[in-house]
């Protein structure tokens, strides 16, 4: 079963089925209309909560403004001047005529040193908003998850303002009360068109995990969680106990047995007190290398027991009922 909450981990046929961010959108037409006029680049900080839905909105841009063309920026074309003017100018001669909106989706959170990183970008886009870039309609957009980052982010356009097309431009995702169905449809799309509801999870469900979350992402991450109550677990071998009935057939023998089994721990075995014991016939003879891997595997309890109890019991081998002294029952 899958129900994906990050926008690179749905279906590709998907993700054009996703629901338009209106003001988004009206923000790029209306970025759009002003580049057609006065010509240059366009830069816009963008802030939204983690699972808010900022990377499917940017990215299906595409797909609800066909006229305009998408890319994600590598880390090292945000960081170096010269790969990242090649990379848009690649970009543009394969789409070209179309307006280009390069994204860079939170990249700040995993850099060092990225109280940096505004002031240098912003200088690398503003000498292409004079060179390379002056003829060709682009919209450098950057996705953040930190309002002091998007503040650093547009502070650094100070010097060349015309650039900046909002300076705290939110994205909130879906309204809420369309998160159950959107849950839904995602889960249909990416099982077999398969309904949450064959896994106990009604609408009723949903609406209580939604009314709880503050965003699209973690709600259907928190569906997720009650999805995975319906799975199997994987094999856990932690699970299992293995008992190692020892027979012995005197007092002295079940006494050395004893050491290295610990009675008021659950006869637990000691494998150092074990080893010890061990003769010089046995440590050769016995698979110690086994047991020492089925120890480190499993709860491993050495019990010892009389062989000559042994021999009372297997008489009645055959019986279905046999009738068990209650000395050496464990449970």
């Amino acid at each position: 079963m899958k129900l994906p909450s990050r926008y690179e981990d749905l279906q590709e046929a998907y993700k054009g089925r996703l629901l338009p961010n209106k003001s988004l959108i009206e923000k790029i037409k209306s970025a759009v209309k002003s580049i057609n006029i006065n010509g240059g680049i366009r830069f816009l900080p963008v802030y939204g909560e983690s699972g808010s839905g900022k990377s499917s909105a940017t990215i299906e841009l595409k797909t609800h403004l066909p006229e305009t063309h998408t890319f994600l920026l590598e880390k090292e074309e945000i960081s170096n001047k010269e790969k990242l003017i090649d990379r848009i100018l690649n970009e543009y001669r394969y789409n070209f005529g179309k307006i280009l909106i390069p994204i860079v989706d939170q990249f700040e959170e995993n850099v060092a040193g990225k109280e940096k990183i505004p002031s240098q970008f912003i200088e690398y886009i503003s000498l292409f908003d004079r060179n390379e870039l002056k003829e060709i309609p682009t919209i450098f957009i950057w996705l953040t998850t930190s309002k002091n980052f998007q503040n650093l982010l547009t502070n650094a356009t100070s010097r060349n303002k015309r650039i900046l097309l909002a300076n705290e431009f939110v994205i909130e995702g879906p309204e809420k009360y369309l998160w159950t169905n959107i849950i839904k449809d995602t889960f249909s799309v990416h099982n077999q068109e398969k309904d949450l509801a064959d896994y106990l999870i009604i609408d009723t469900v949903i609406d209580e995990i939604v009314f709880e979350c503050s965003t699209l992402g973690s709600a259907i991450e928190n569906v997720g969680n009650k999805l995975a109550e319906q799975m199997e677990d994987i094999q856990d071998l932690s699970q299992y106990t293995v008992i190692l009935l020892w027979p012995v057939s005197d007092s002295v023998r079940n006494q050395r047995v004893m050491q290295f089994s610990r009675p008021r721990d659950g006869y637990k075995l000691d494998w150092e007190a074990f080893y010890r014991e061990l003769s010089i016939d046995e440590k050769t003879q016995l698979p110690l290398e086994v047991y020492n891997r089925t120890r480190l595997y499993f709860d491993m309890r050495i019990i010892p027991f009389r062989a000559a109890d042994l021999h009372r019991l297997c008489s009645h081998i055959d019986s279905e009922n046999p009738s068990l002294g209650k000395t050496y029952l464990l449970f």
